[in-house]
């Protein structure tokens, strides 16, 4: 009989609810026997779980691969889930083997550097559309990682740097290079043009939190601020006066979303849209199958001829 096995791994700011992202996969509260099994612990947050059976014999090659790639899979699908709200995880991994008798029974961990989520990532609405994407978006990053794509890994691992990263500049760095990655841009204007034609130049970057906050924030008057600051930095020059200015991370009233945002300096509120401006960018790459064509100088289907 093949062994069951359940692998976890802890989204406590996930807002989004209960989807499922693909088989064997879904993203949920845990039960009470779960909760149990970890110390009784743990409270009431998301849980990415992933459900499966290893058919090869304990301690075999086969069966230890069979392990990795379910590890594997649960990082693509976390990979899934920041993109579509980038609320941070722990990214500590925790195997167990299902017993008639017993119940779970501990296996093995893994801990890998942790997703932080920005400020608004920890409070803002995933969208309406999350349960619905959740699969293809997982199904995508499979196939980035499996096929693979390179042309996009490496946007995913420096999203994946940038969220880990503790210090904002670095963050900002790390995640629009990953912009400049996708667009292939030239300069300022380009990178600026090519994100306002795949988002559109007047959407908001930002989604609404639950009680209606809304950043007003939008692509084309972000942008071109985010490359300079990203030049600034990446060639040691001194920071612009822009950056500097204390103007809030502002509502669409220019007031403060909250007290506590009252003093963000502009390169703050450049961190916020940097981290959420890389995730939207590869959500559309994704589930649009897009991909900028240099030659063709054009955003364009990634497998056309």
């Amino acid at each position: 009989m093949d062994d069951s096995f359940l692998l976890m791994g802890a989204l406590p700011n996930w807002r989004g609810g209960e989807a499922e992202l693909g088989d064997g996969l879904k993203l949920r509260r845990l039960s009470g026997a779960e909760r149990a099994a970890m110390g009784g612990m743990q409270t009431d947050e998301y849980w990415l779980c992933h459900e499966f059976e290893n058919p090869h014999p304990e301690g075999s090659a086969r069966h230890n691969k069979h392990q990795e790639t379910a590890f594997r899979f649960l990082l693509y699908a976390n990979y899934a889930v920041q993109i579509s709200s980038p609320c941070g995880a722990t990214s500590k991994f925790m195997l167990y083997r299902r017993d008639p008798r017993a119940g779970l029974i501990p296996v093995v961990s893994e801990r890998r550097q942790a997703f932080l989520p920005t400020e608004w990532g920890k409070r803002c609405c995933v969208p309406d559309s999350f349960p619905e994407d959740a699969r293809t978006l997982t199904e995508r990053m499979l196939e980035v990682f499996y096929k693979p794509d390179i042309r996009l890994q490496i946007p995913v691992w420096l999203l994946e740097q940038g969220m880990a990263a503790p210090d904002q500049h670095i963050r900002i760095l790390l995640c629009a290079t990953g912009l400049d990655s996708l667009t292939k841009a030239s300069g300022q204007n380009v990178f600026k043009e090519r994100l306002c034609d795949l988002l559109g130049g007047d959407s908001l970057i930002f989604p609404a939190d639950a009680e209606g906050r809304q950043p007003r924030y939008r692509v084309s008057e972000v942008s071109g601020h985010l490359y300079q600051l990203r030049n600034e930095m990446a060639h040691g020059l001194p920071f612009s006066a822009i950056f500097h200015k204390r103007q809030g991370f502002q509502d669409a009233n220019g007031e403060p979303l909250a007290p506590e945002f009252a003093r963000y300096r502009y390169d703050k509120v450049l961190e916020e849209c940097a981290v959420f401006l890389l995730c939207r960018t590869l959500r559309e790459v994704l589930l649009s199958g897009l991909i900028f064509d240099i030659h063709m100088m054009q955003w364009r289907g990634k497998d056309a001829d």
